[in-house]
């Protein structure tokens, strides 16, 4: 079986204490737990890698998901699904760039932590789009 590596990259600011950062990051490492074994039986191995925001709030609990074997390139999980993101604030403490979030809206409700529902959805759309199917927000699957 050809093999083709789901990575995760969860973007988050450097020493600071964010509570909807922590929760995504929380959120990601459980669906690792439970979705990466039945993704890799499926040719799909799933990573998770924590990476600097580098102080832009713009990045701040940005979730990007990447395959490089099937060319899917490093896209923000908003994107993925066809919704829109923003920078919101929120209760980060700690330097320049900290105080706000990432935050994803969908029909008038606002997520900083985000929900493992689009988790999900996110990496069965990667998964997916190497059979040809849904991939980045095509509107096939219902999402996008």
């Amino acid at each position: 079986m050809d093999v083709s590596t789901i990575r995760i990259r969860h973007y988050a600011p450097e020493g600071a204490d964010c509570g909807p950062v922590q929760e995504t990051y929380e959120t990601l490492s459980n669906m690792v737990e439970q979705l990466g074994p039945k993704l890799a039986n499926m040719g799909f191995p799933v990573t998770l890698e924590k990476v600097s925001s580098g102080g832009d709030p713009a990045r701040n609990n940005m979730v990007t998901m990447e395959s490089e074997k099937i060319e899917f390139p490093e896209t923000p999980l908003d994107e993925i699904l066809g919704l829109e993101a923003s920078a919101k604030p929120c209760n980060c403490s700690a330097g320049e760039g900290h105080g706000e979030c990432r935050t994803i809206e969908i029909g008038g409700d606002t997520y900083q932590a985000i929900p493992p529902g689009l988790i999900a959805d996110g990496l069965l759309r990667v998964a997916l789009s190497a059979t040809g199917g849904c991939g980045s927000g095509c509107g096939t699957c219902g999402g996008g």
